[in-house]
């Protein structure tokens, strides 16, 4: 929710002038919402790259007064993805929505796990069953036979651009390249992500962490480390390094480095991956939030966009997997 992340994201897959609702208290500032128009409606700048969305309010009261502004403007409906049922700002437009009679959809979509850790350097092995954590050691010691392994953290300050072509080469290799999710895939996703690492690494907040083997890189991850958390966005590994599960050994090095230096949690994001899950049955439930104008027109929508979530989109989705 910080304003780098928009300021990436905007040029990159919005375009256009953003809606901006505010909320101040004289001349101080206490409450935003950043949307844009999309078909008629009004959308919460989000799309699958997205961690989470909601109203930046300093206390209850002014998220009540920005949703009661948002959802007050002219639209034919307002589109809020990847939030959560419990923030304040999204009560708050689920009270404002139902005193104007508004109809209102929800679906979840996404399960992130996180990691929270107790305090302090612990160790993270024993967030494992003891054959997860056996089988992890056993691959470590594998690998470290092949020859000499590292873990690399930077901060981006030096060499951005070369270890972000080195990261960006290596989470394309393999299965998505092949389904075209890769970074490298969309020269719109690669540039949003290129301009969030730009803004991350001028403020600190940007990690690029590889294992290296012999000083060639077999597993990446692109993060952000901010808010007393570690947010996993990206990563991959070389396919030709597999039976040694390089990535998941990565995860590991990052998730005893997030606990040795005092982080509050490791955020996993993304779907609740049975490889994830292994570290973290915690998880942050993702919503899509629809709501719709008291009308005739309101109703249709909401039907029409309930049969779309719940029915053609993952058959949709089923059917590409299958083709590729």
């Amino acid at each position: 929710m910080r304003p780098g992340w928009f300021a990436a994201w905007w040029p990159a897959f919005a375009g256009g002038r953003p809606v901006v609702v505010t909320a101040r208290r004289g001349d101080r500032l206490v409450g935003l919402m950043a949307l844009h128009r999309r078909a008629g409606g009004l959308s919460a700048p989000t799309n699958a790259h997205t961690p989470g969305f909601d109203v930046l309010a300093e206390d209850a009261t002014a998220a009540g007064a920005i949703a009661e502004t948002v959802v007050g403007l002219p639209s034919r409906g307002l589109r809020l993805d990847y939030v959560s049922l419990e923030d304040r700002g999204v009560v708050a437009i689920e009270k404002a929505a139902a005193a104007k009679a508004h109809r209102v959809l929800r679906m979840t979509v996404r399960r992130s796990p996180y990691l929270a850790f107790a305090g302090g350097a612990e160790d993270v092995d024993r967030r494992l069953s003891a054959k997860v954590a056996g089988n992890l050691r056993r691959l470590e010691r594998r690998l470290s036979a092949q020859g000499h392994t590292e873990i690399e953290v930077a901060d981006g300050r030096d060499r951005r651009e070369a270890l972000l072509e080195e990261g960006f080469r290596l989470e394309a290799s393999g299965w998505k390249a092949q389904r075209g999710t890769a970074i490298r895939s969309s020269e719109t996703t690669r540039r949003f992500y290129a301009a969030l690492a730009v803004w991350a690494a001028e403020r600190g907040l940007l990690r690029l962490a590889f294992l290296r083997l012999d000083g060639r890189s077999v597993a990446f991850e692109l993060a952000l480390e901010d808010a007393h958390a570690y947010y996993f966005l990206k990563g991959g590994y070389d396919p030709v390094m597999r039976r040694f599960a390089p990535g998941k050994l990565l995860a590991r090095a990052m998730v005893a480095r997030a606990a040795a230096i005092g982080l509050g949690r490791f955020e996993f994001l993304g779907l609740a991956e049975p490889w994830k899950l292994e570290w973290a049955p915690e998880f942050h439930e993702r919503t899509l939030l629809r709501v719709f104008p008291a009308t005739t027109f309101g109703s249709l929508d909401r039907a029409a966009q309930t049969a779309y979530l719940r029915y053609a989109r993952p058959l949709a989705k089923r059917t590409v997997a299958q083709l590729r």
